[in-house]
């Protein structure tokens, strides 16, 4: 029998290291069960958090597509531009980092987006209030896509750790262990088929040595 490309060798030391291995093996698995367990929970609440904030951001996002083609259609697209670059802002993001069984999850805080009419840069009583909905609804939606831009990378990064953690365990769970206890299986097969014969060769030397003896004693009489 083969492992591989080189003939397995049925001795005890090999005998040893193939228990060894599996033992190796079993090990890793846990541990890699483990590891999946741990990603697992922190999945499933990334997910229930983005699923939730992901639906409200697409329904206002619907609104302010409606929203901002009113608003250009009465108001000018010259209008709406120049408001935008006067009510431009700058957004601080404070990015933290947690480690899950050796996997990076990353967490953000950002400066609140929304802000009220007198702080945006422009006269709320020169502007219409189609421009002051658009310009409340754009920054409401930035600052729902902030909140959910760390939870759509950890959703991934978890999401292809899981998948890799998956193949790793299908390999050692049907193909890795099964065929190290075959190995074993067919080590300790040989071994104890060796023990049998040497048992065997053994009492026939002894049978050999009792007729010689047997022998020498009747040529002595």
């Amino acid at each position: 029998m083969a492992g591989g490309s080189e003939p397995i060798k049925a001795t005890r030391d090999e005998l040893l290291r193939t228990r060894y291995d599996i033992r190796l093996a079993r090990d890793g698995k846990n541990i890699l069960e483990k590891k999946k367990e741990a990603l697992l929970g922190r999945f499933l609440n990334m997910v229930r958090q983005y699923k939730g904030k992901r639906e409200a951001l697409l329904d206002n996002l619907v609104y302010l597509k409606t929203t901002l083609a009113l608003t250009r259609a009465r108001d000018g697209s010259v209008t709406v531009r120049s408001l935008a670059l006067a009510t431009s802002q700058d957004v601080a993001l404070d990015i933290s980092k947690d480690n899950v069984m050796g996997t990076k999850i990353f967490g953000m805080k950002h400066t609140a987006l929304r802000r009220d009419m007198l702080s945006r840069g422009y006269n709320p009583a020169s502007t219409s209030s189609r421009i002051e909905a658009v310009a409340e609804t754009t920054e409401g939606l930035l600052d729902d896509m902030l909140a959910i831009a760390h939870l759509e990378h950890n959703i991934k990064t978890v999401g292809k750790e899981m998948g890799a953690l998956n193949r790793k365990i299908n390999a050692l769970e049907e193909t890795i262990i099964p065929n190290l206890r075959k190995k074993l299986r067919f080590i300790q097969d040989a071994l104890e088929q060796n023990e049998r014969e040497e048992l065997f060769r053994l009492k026939m030397v002894k049978r050999v040595k009792g007729r010689k003896a047997e022998e020498e004693a009747a040529a002595a009489k």
